[in-house]
Parts: structure tokens; C-alpha cells; sequence
């Protein structure tokens, strides 16, 4: 497999930088607003509230379309195994070093300096768990879920490889698409009406909250990002497709 590697789109990273920027506003913002955090000023402001409503919409949206399509771009240059390994090293790496480093001590001071955690010695053995995972991967659920989702993508990725010459990307339209994100999104909303419905104490559950409600919902993000990646690297013939459009 060829390891050339192809010139960098700049314009991504200064995406990803301004959204790592936005960060900054959205937590302030999350002081002051109506959402409910760790630290609250008594007093809500509703412009701050639309501005981190705002800013919710669409900034972690985005880091999984771009996340995406720099996973499919980095797997046309290595080998499916090394290309995992890659991946999970950078991803899986951080993730590991700032439990012990962030989320731990961060952890023991919400205990010992806020009301948060005030009930944690009247707790069972599983809401001590559950409160433990809640704040141990805390922030660190981004990652978390690009970890499960790098690991699945891989199944995709070998899918794509073996079909690649018995697939028309010509047909894949913009109508097609917006169908099938409309039908994920109404699959979505069962899904989690009916666990809100039938088994309310999972969307409590921090491992199951992030792990399969997080990824499920970033999912089709995620594979937005790939069929970007998809339409520049099988341009087609026709410019009314998807892929001559993005390109």
C-alpha cells in the first residue's frame, strides 16, 4: 500500500482549532445560563443561555465529520491492522493518561470542595461505580466514543475494500443521503424513547449513557465525515451527484 502522503488540508485543522476555541465561551457561558453544572451563578442570563445553546448545536457535530473523514483519508495509507493501531494509539493514549492526571483529582476536589458528591457515602455499591464512571471519563467522552467508533469504523473500512469495484458512487445523491440521515434520526428517536420508556435507570447508567447512547448519536456524524473522504477520492462523471458537488 503506497504511503505518499497526500498534501494537507489546512483549512480542517483551522476548523478544529476554532471549535477548541469555542470551548472557552461554552463553559463560561455554562456558569451563567439555565443548564445545570458543577459551579451555577445564582442568577441565569438568557443570552448567555442561547449562546451555549448555540454553540451546542453544532461544535461537536462537526468534530465527528472531521473526525471521520481524517479516518478514512489516514486508512488509504497504511494496512487495515496498522491503520488501527495507529489511530487508537493517538486517540486511546490521551484518554488513559488524563484519568489519572484530570479526571481523578478533579474527582477528590468535587468531593471534598462542592455539594455534588455530599450523598457518596450513603450510596450502594453500584451508584458509587456509576458516579465514579460519570466523572472519571467526565470531558474525556469525546474520546471515549472515537475510540469505539474508530474501532467499529474498521469494519467499514474492509467492507469498502472488498466492494470497491462493485460499487456505483455515482448513484449516492444528496437526495439519498438526506433520506437516509432522516431515517437514522427516526430510528434514533425510538430507540430512545423506548429505553426512556422501558429501562429509564440505563440513560442514568454512565457506561451505557456514553458508550451507546453518545456513539449512536454521533454516529451518523461520524460517517458523514467518511463520505466526504468518499466523494474526493471517487469523484464521478456526473456534477449532479453528491460526490462532484462536494468536490
Amino acid at each position: 500500500m503506497s504511503t505518499a502522503k497526500p498534501e494537507r488540508e489546512y483549512f480542517l485543522d483551522s476548523i478544529r482549532a476554532y471549535l477548541m476555541l469555542l470551548g472557552v465561551p461554552f463553559h463560561v457561558s455554562l456558569i451563567y445560563s439555565t443548564q445545570k453544572w458543577t459551579v451555577n451563578s445564582q442568577e441565569a442570563l438568557l443570552w448567555l443561555t442561547v449562546l451555549n445553546d448555540f454553540i451546542h448545536a453544532f461544535r461537536m457535530q462537526v468534530f465527528f465529520v472531521i473526525c471521520g473523514y481524517f479516518s478514512y483519508m489516514f486508512s488509504l495509507r497504511y494496512e487495515p491492522r496498522r491503520w488501527l493501531k495507529v489511530r487508537l494509539e493517538r486517540v486511546g493514549i490521551p484518554l488513559l493518561t488524563a484519568v489519572p492526571l484530570i479526571t481523578l483529582p478533579q474527582f477528590f476536589m468535587l468531593r471534598a470542595l462542592s455539594d455534588k458528591l455530599r450523598d457518596w457515602d450513603s450510596l450502594t455499591l453500584y451508584g458509587k461505580f456509576n458516579n465514579l464512571m460519570w466523572e472519571l471519563i467526565s470531558h474525556l467522552w469525546f474520546l471515549l466514543v472515537l475510540v469505539i467508533l474508530t474501532t467499529l469504523s474498521i469494519l467499514t473500512f474492509n467492507w469498502l475494500r472488498r466492494q470497491q469495484h462493485h460499487i456505483d458512487y455515482s448513484r449516492i445523491g444528496w437526495g439519498k443521503v438526506t433520506l437516509a440521515i432522516m431515517g437514522y434520526a427516526l430510528l434514533w428517536d425510538l430507540f430512545r424513547r423506548a429505553v426512556f420508556t422501558f429501562f429509564p435507570v440505563l440513560l442514568m447508567d454512565g457506561l451505557f449513557s456514553i458508550m451507546v447512547m453518545q456513539t449512536l448519536l454521533f454516529l451518523p456524524f461520524f460517517m458523514l465525515g467518511m463520505l466526504g473522504a468518499l466523494a474526493w477520492k471517487h469523484p464521478p462523471p456526473s456534477s449532479s451527484c453528491l460526490c462532484a458537488s462536494i468536490r
